[in-house]
């Protein structure tokens, strides 16, 4: 769990240590995304330069710190709201249009990623079109 104010710290990088000297799979989620400072795409970044992780992002937010709304999910391509008093309501919408493009890059950049762990998935990529210049 990482802060999407803070991001990978000290502390991160003696777990990250402790995990790859195990061998323990991990999977990191970035919150907090609503706090002054927040960057997200940040943190990510020092996944990959700090950790040396294959750290690709699964949701984009939808508006940050005081404008965080909610998240476009990559893998389903739609727009999740948590509305309610303490965001305890999803709702689920077609991706706002000025996050279409980047959700669309994003999506391209996950199943890259993806797909260089599996072959299978890399041939139905490019069966259905998911690369730039695929038929």
């Amino acid at each position: 769990m990482l802060c999407s104010v803070g991001g990978v710290q000290s502390q991160s990088i003696t777990v990250d240590q402790q995990m790859k000297r195990y061998k323990v799979p991990c999977i990191a989620f970035i919150n907090k995304c609503d706090r002054s400072g927040a960057d997200p795409s940040r943190v990510t970044a020092q996944l990959r330069s700090k950790l040396g992780h294959n750290a690709v992002a699964m949701q984009i937010p939808i508006g940050l710190e005081m404008d965080f709304q909610g998240v476009v999910d990559l893998v389903a391509m739609k727009a999740l709201y948590f509305d309610g008093e303490n965001g305890e309501t999803v709702r689920v919408e077609e991706i706002p249009a000025e996050y279409r493009d980047e959700a669309a890059a994003r999506r391209l950049e996950l199943i890259e990623s993806a797909s260089m762990f599996s072959d299978e998935l890399m041939e139905a990529a490019w069966r259905n079109g998911k690369f730039p210049g695929s038929c």
